[in-house]
């Protein structure tokens, strides 16, 4: 039986790429990390007509691939912190943008012809598209009859002001993520914020009121479940108590329904319990950090994952 190397595609500093390669090493398996984040900048990306070379190596051996992040947005929404850390003359927007699309193009185009080749993407990158398209998402899960907040993607105000006086509480949040929710509050309706909504349209969603539930999901099989005590309306960062719940079997079956629906091996999924007992979905995060839960509830997901991930390199031996 030959050597396994499993690939993560992520960043040599990032904690959880550097945490899933100390833990598979330790299980006897070599890792190569693909940093995604200092492409093009300072390592290399090669596809030929017969190979795939990242930094001079070969990757016709890795049949796994584990993707944390592609450090990539469509378009880039980090240009101002980017012109803040770097050198690079950002005042010429559309160059810096064409050069983002070119470097997306060539990540995403590799990780689809690996997986074209029969390898396990982990997971797939059309599961991260889903994520970043959310009203696509949304829309996927409520047509499977996965309970989901009333939603409004729009950049209409007057559609804004019809689902404001219909919904008790809202919140708010970009269409393709990468920031916390708010509340939507009666002070943010003046005429400047809704004219700026012309320009960009948002996210708004009713508030569900109640307790926060986390659940992890690996190959169909629920590895953790808890209750995420906060003070925040995105308990994200302000976590003050978590503790474990055991899920109704119903909400079992629509949380690995729901993972499949959004083609996830593995996948975090958030949920609101409301207070008559309803559980209602949020989203299905395609590539969740899991090592505050791991540490804060001592749930070895990070060890059930490891498992899944070698027992699918052996597959292919």
């Amino acid at each position: 039986m030959g050597k396994i190397t499993i690939g993560i595609v992520g960043a040599e500093n990032e904690a959880h790429s550097a945490h899933m390669k100390n833990i598979l090493q330790e299980k006897g398996i070599d890792t190569l990390i693909i940093d995604t984040l200092k492409y093009p900048e300072s390592v290399t990306l090669s596809i030929t007509d017969n190979d795939v070379i990242y930094n001079g190596k070969s990757l016709r051996n890795i049949n796994v691939f584990y993707i944390r992040s592609l450090f990539y947005s469509l378009p880039p929404y980090d240009l101002e912190q980017r012109r803040r850390e770097t050198e690079v003359d950002l005042d010429n927007w559309y160059v810096e943008y064409m050069a983002e699309r070119e470097r997306q193009s060539h990540l995403t185009s590799w990780l689809w012809i690996e997986a074209g080749k029969g390898k396990h993407i982990i997971n797939p990158v059309d599961s991260f598209d889903t994520h970043y398209l959310k009203p696509y998402q949304i829309y996927l899960l409520r047509k499977n009859g996965i309970p989901i907040p009333k939603t409004l993607v729009t950049n209409d105000e007057e559609k804004l002001i019809e689902f404001v006086k219909k919904t008790k509480r809202l919140i708010y949040k970009p269409v393709a993520g990468g920031a916390k929710c708010k509340e939507l509050f009666k002070k943010d309706l003046t005429r400047e914020r809704l004219e700026r909504l012309r320009n960009s349209p948002v996210l708004f969603q009713e508030l569900i009121e109640g307790d926060n539930i986390r659940v992890y999901v690996i190959n169909n099989k629920i590895v953790s479940s808890n209750v995420i005590k906060s003070d925040a309306l995105d308990y994200r960062g302000s976590e003050k108590e978590i503790f474990p719940i055991s899920l109704p079997d119903k909400v079992k079956k629509r949380c690995i329904k729901a993972v499949k629906i959004c083609k996830m091996k593995y996948s975090g999924i958030d949920l609101r319990r409301k207070s008559s007992g309803e559980y209602v979905f949020l989203e299905c995060n395609p590539s969740p950090m899991f090592l505050g839960m791991v540490e804060a509830a001592g749930d070895p997901i990070d060890e059930y994952f490891a498992d899944y991930l070698i027992k699918l390199a052996k597959s292919r031996i």
